[in-house]
């Protein structure tokens, strides 16, 4: 007779008994994920536009950090909100680049100027690539305010919404990188800034930590 039990009839049991809501972790190799709630819903079926500012400071040292969180917000409200229209971030650039005052504008008449219903105002407040005080070690930072203004709400000259949004890569670790680039850390910053930052306005799933 043959001792203990088949592997491969042990791992249909489990996979079976995982099926039906058994208290079963992730398999081996998977991944866990959590779910995480929307804390803003209301770019749903509106026409939105992003806009990031950052002071002069910041646009000397990353001129095209702006567009790039732009591109990326974006896209992730696109994707995953239902029934939004979003601005072409070019778009927006171009707004930007022609009036330069445009933070100096009352939110109703940027919301109007831009002919939107919602505007996704991202002030960048911390941006960089490299641990502070050491050029060799690369650890990117980001910490923006997201405010919405609503061109509909009773007072349109107020944020009806506001957070703020950390990302740090690399991520879960206190450690800077030696062998990398401005390119590498800016990509895998900003993914994770959009992941954060968009995610405020729609419900989606994030690994957790371990």
């Amino acid at each position: 007779m043959k001792r203990g039990v088949d592997k491969s009839l042990l791992w249909l049991i489990l996979s079976l008994v995982c099926l039906h809501g058994v208290g079963c972790g992730p398999m081996p190799g998977e991944k866990k994920m959590i779910d995480v709630k929307a804390q803003y819903l209301g770019l749903a079926d509106q026409r939105v536009a992003v806009l990031t500012s950052a002071d002069p400071h910041l646009l000397h040292d990353y001129p095209k950090a702006p567009l790039l969180i732009n591109q990326a917000i974006t896209s992730r409200i696109a994707k995953n909100v239902p029934g939004v229209t979003t601005t072409i971030p070019d778009e927006i650039d171009a707004f930007q680049k022609q009036n330069p005052y445009w933070m100096n504008m009352r939110y109703s008449e940027l919301a109007e100027k831009l002919g939107v219903d919602r505007v996704v105002l991202i002030d960048m407040i911390e941006y960089q690539t490299h641990e502070p005080g050491n050029a060799y070690i690369w650890q990117g930072l980001i910490t923006a305010n997201i405010g919405v203004i609503d061109a509909d709400a009773r007072d349109p000259d107020n944020f009806v919404f506001q957070n703020t949004v950390e990302a740090r890569f690399p991520q879960k670790s206190d450690v800077g990188l030696i062998d990398s680039d401005n390119d590498s850390i800016q990509l895998g910053l900003i993914f994770l800034f959009s992941q954060r930052g968009g995610g405020l306005f729609y419900d989606h799933q994030v690994e957790a930590d371990k």
